[in-house]
């Protein structure tokens, strides 16, 4: 094949020198790269990548934001690698405002060119290695996967690449911090704020992505309406060749971005706003005991109306803001608030037995109130998560994250779910009965 196969495809207007010879419906994959000044390191990726790609119908988009020759390095490569398997785009941006965004919106060009049914990222220093794009392909097509991650933090991965020890901090900071603000979504993830990933292209397919800096990855865990992933260990090389990119500024628009999605999509950081409407919830809950107590109630009646009024406010503002974006699964609001009244109550008996467990045990009224508000905490989430809220459909939650070998999780909203909480519930019950059982008996209660 010659020159047939290279199609430059310029943002501001699309030059096409003549049609491929593999029509674009009979791909299988498309590989986005975004290249900056990368020209030492075209040849050698190319060359890796379809070397590792063969038997499989590839079209490879290099969107490049280079000032350099870079853009002529690619179409050099582009003909003396095309084969009927193998045919490369190059998606030039000029200088100017076309390149907002850097890294990461070159990602999102090269998704929306895509046409293949899964489309992988891949960087152009050569730390991710090409060869290991099979792997993730076939990840992918063999579990169905509708994300396949390439992680540096499972067994068999590794994160030599990562230059000195401040840098490997750094990204290992950042990573906890993403995976506590969207702990629904990251949580179970051991690198979401990798650079090299597949995904299903319909997967983003009417999903407005709007990311800043470099991390797309953390854009369409977030966003995206996933089911199941696949994680791949994978070594984070040196560089070959080139400088990095990476620096302060591009982590600070890390934090710039967890913001941004933290406004944006309503089933990011659901925990958190729970947490929130929790608190508004304790102080709405003091207000009614003061007033009821001002009106010379008796204790029992401003106990039970501050708690009332607590419930019903906290119940109010969850299905209102925390899971207001969730579809209708039919249930009527006062069967739900229903609900929500008796996981409060398997909460409340959870936090009374870690407290009395966690004070017998140690001694310190303190220490056991914040053990058993934080495990209560988790509690009450789960069941409002799994059961109060939850739908036949979760949006942009995910449903599982399954290993290489495993089948795929699902989290549907069932009869079996809600008995599958009630069992959690009263296993957890048991548990902390026990430790207080355990505690009476050491300190000769009983």
């Amino acid at each position: 094949m010659t020159s047939q196969a290279i199609i430059e495809r310029e943002t501001t207007e699309r030059q096409q020198a003549q049609t491929p010879v593999w029509t674009p419906q009979a791909y299988q994959l498309t590989v986005v790269v975004p290249t900056r000044n990368e020209r030492e390191n075209i040849m050698p990726l190319l060359t890796a990548m379809r070397d590792a790609l063969r038997g499989i119908f590839t079209e490879v988009i290099l969107v490049d934001d280079s000032d350099d020759d870079t853009p002529a390095v690619i179409r050099r490569a582009a003909h003396d690698l095309a084969s009927v398997e193998f045919a490369v785009y190059l998606e030039h941006r000029p200088k100017g405002p076309l390149r907002e965004g850097g890294l990461a919106t070159a990602v999102e060009l090269g998704m929306r060119r895509a046409r293949a049914g899964y489309v992988a990222v891949i960087d152009a220093d050569l730390q991710h290695p090409p060869a290991d794009l099979r792997r993730l392909y076939e990840a992918a097509t063999a579990q169905n996967a509708d994300i396949v991650i390439a992680t540096r933090y499972k067994n068999g991965g590794s994160y030599d690449g990562l230059d000195g020890l401040s840098r490997r901090l750094f990204s290992v900071g950042l990573k906890w911090t993403a995976k506590l603000v969207f702990p629904d979504q990251l949580m179970r993830v051991s690198d979401p704020l990798g650079g090299f990933f597949l995904i299903r292209t319909s997967l983003v397919e009417g999903v407005r992505l709007r990311p800043i800096g470099y991390k797309i990855s953390l854009e369409v865990l977030v966003r995206s309406s996933w089911s199941t992933i696949v994680e791949v260990p994978y070594h984070f090389r040196k560089r070959h060749d080139g400088t990095s990119k990476s620096d302060f500024m591009q982590g600070m628009q890390v934090l710039q971005h967890m913001a941004r999605l933290l406004r944006e999509v309503p089933a990011a950081g659901r925990f958190w706003k729970f947490c929130a409407v929790g608190a508004v919830g304790v102080l709405v809950n003091v207000l009614c005991f003061a007033l009821l107590a001002h009106l010379r109630a008796p204790v029992w009646l401003c106990w039970l109306g501050g708690t009332e009024a607590g419930i019903i406010n906290n119940f109010a503002l969850n299905h209102r803001l925390t899971w207001g974006d969730a579809q209708d699964d039919g249930t009527r609001p006062l069967a739900r608030l229903g609900r929500y009244h008796l996981a409060m109550a398997g909460s409340l008996l959870i936090n009374l037995l870690l407290f009395t467990g966690a004070f017998l045990w140690l001694h310190q009224g303190i220490t056991a109130q914040v053990l058993a508000i934080c495990g209560s905490t988790l509690c009450s989430y789960w069941l409002a998560r799994s059961w109060v809220f939850a739908t036949s459909q979760q949006t942009h939650e995910p449903a599982g994250l399954k290993p290489p070998s495993s089948p795929a999780l699902t989290a549907p909203c069932t009869a079996a779910t809600a008995w599958r909480g009630a069992q959690t519930v009263g296993a957890v019950a048991l548990a902390a009965a026990a430790v207080v059982i355990i505690s009476q008996v050491q300190l000769g209660g009983w």
